[in-house]
């Protein structure tokens, strides 16, 4: 059997990192399978075991891609910008509502609320209570959506 190049290696990571990263936002965490992302990016199973061993894993790599697309639709500046961008994106971001719905196999609780008040500088002493009340936010009226 031929030797693949890094070259081609690298290209076959990033396509199961994206047809993942896809199914994880389409169809949610149950769908994400080796098996479901094989056959999404029409590779062999073993492909994606010869660079995730497990699941998370793969989650590791997902983690950074996940917490930009987040970071691309929040207003930092201050805790009541951060809440009002928040509360923007959950009305009327339907992908933004996917990625929180899906955000607690990525991220404890704490790690999110911690990266979030670390990225709140302006603010910090109203960051806590801001970030609190945007995940309020997000329990009571997500249930809504979709």
């Amino acid at each position: 059997m031929p030797r693949v190049s890094q070259k081609d290696a690298l290209k076959t990571r990033a396509k199961i990192v994206d047809v993942a990263l896809e199914l994880l936002l389409a169809q949610g965490l149950d769908a994400l399978t080796f098996t479901n992302i094989a056959v999404a990016a029409n590779i062999g199973r073993s492909s994606i075991n010869n660079h995730f061993k497990v699941k998370q894993d793969l989650m590791d790599e997902l983690r950074p891609r996940i917490g930009g697309m987040i970071e691309l639709r929040l207003d930092f500046s201050s805790g009541k910008a951060f809440y009002d961008s928040w509360v923007l994106a959950i009305k009327q971001d339907q992908e933004f509502r996917k990625i929180i719905n899906g955000l607690s196999i990525l991220i404890n609780s704490d790690e999110g609320v911690e990266g979030l008040k670390q990225r709140l500088v302006a603010d910090p002493e109203n960051a806590e209570q801001y970030i609190y009340m945007a995940i309020g936010y997000a329990v009571v009226n997500l249930p809504h959506y979709d």
